[in-house]
């Protein structure tokens, strides 16, 4: 149990530490694969509480400030689903074969297309506006939207398959009893 706690305690701060790293960079992150990797190897229920833990620091103790409560709502359960998917994915992973790397990869921009769904929503209930501002709200944000994508599909295809091939094949992390039962 500690070991396990130490570990999500470790892929929080490597979150939190990632996503201050590349805050000036718009739109590429490396937040989302970290906490994809954690619900990866530590489970869907661990993986949520990373993704909420990881986002919540982030998104309160921002370089930029604070997010309004709709947006740091919208983005905190944007990670927790990432989490989430990150451990449900463990069951399906199919190792670094070209179509397993191709799946995540497409993991990756279906988890960041959650993220713009979610805080577009967050910013239209943030500023009071309507249901039918969605979709122009989504429209004037499309270029960071597929910037986010696209690079985090990237992000998914090649390095996110090395990590968690990585650590199952060379056991990188020890006595922690992974989901994956590879070891």
């Amino acid at each position: 149990m500690i070991k396990k706690l130490t570990l999500c305690s470790m892929f929080i701060a490597l979150g939190v530490t990632l996503g201050y790293m590349l805050s000036t960079v718009p739109n590429i992150e490396l937040v989302t694969a970290t906490v994809f990797i954690a619900g990866y190897l530590t489970g869907w229920k661990s993986g949520i509480t990373i993704g909420i833990v990881t986002e919540s620091i982030y998104a309160a103790v921002n370089p930029f400030g604070i997010a309004s409560p709709p947006l740091f709502v919208s983005m905190v359960a944007a990670m927790g689903i990432t989490g989430f998917a990150g451990g449900i994915y463990a069951h399906f992973h199919t190792g670094r074969s070209l179509s397993g790397m191709i799946r995540t990869g497409l993991a990756g921009a279906v988890l960041s297309f959650n993220f713009a769904v979610l805080t577009t929503l967050g910013y239209v209930l943030f500023m009071g506006l309507s249901a039918d501002k969605m979709v122009p709200s989504f429209l004037t944000g499309i270029g960071f939207y597929l910037t986010h994508i696209l690079s985090n599909f990237i992000i998914f295809l090649i390095i996110v398959p090395i990590l968690i091939d990585a650590v199952e094949t060379n056991h990188l992390i020890h006595g922690i009893s992974l989901q994956t039962g590879k070891k």
